[in-house]
């Protein structure tokens, strides 16, 4: 008797891609705290290099992060919303989401608010970004040591 495999709305691929992504935003927006624009001027050459090509790779990230949500998110909500199998899954699933639509829209904020906006929201949506990939292996700790065992891969 074979067990079915469990499916959450993942692709093994379309999870890779989600995880690609997170990573590579979350790197560039470390880059971008450690090398804030207002201290441009006084940066070495090759600073401000890495401060731009941060800017423009965190805005493609973006983009990606967003087609990847209507990839591999959205199925995976609709999939596992009314699961309460693990209630701490779920709630960690939970509250991955609420902290990613906040990250959303501070970063709507930033892009579109006024200056002043701009600076009580930048280090909010810095230290909600550094602290999801924290909540998103929580999450999705299983996806990354799977056992003989696990059978939600």
């Amino acid at each position: 008797m074979t067990r079915t495999k469990h499916l959450a709305g993942w692709g093994r691929s379309t999870f890779l891609w989600m995880t690609a992504v997170s990573l590579l935003l979350f790197i560039t927006g470390v880059v971008m705290f450690v090398l804030p624009a207002t201290e441009l001027m006084d940066m070495s050459p090759d600073q401000a290099t890495w401060r731009r090509v941060s800017g423009v790779v965190h805005g493609v990230s973006t983009w990606l992060f967003c087609i990847m949500c209507g990839r591999g998110v959205w199925p995976h909500v609709r999939v596992m919303w009314h699961k309460h199998d693990e209630a701490r899954k779920w709630a960690l699933g939970l509250a991955n989401f609420l902290l990613l639509a906040a990250i959303a829209l501070g970063g709507l904020v930033l892009l579109y608010g006024s200056p002043d906006m701009h600076d009580w929201v930048s280090p909010l949506h810095f230290w909600m970004g550094a602290f999801c990939p924290l909540l998103f292996l929580a999450h999705t700790w299983r996806k990354f040591i799977p056992s003989r065992f696990d059978t939600n891969l």
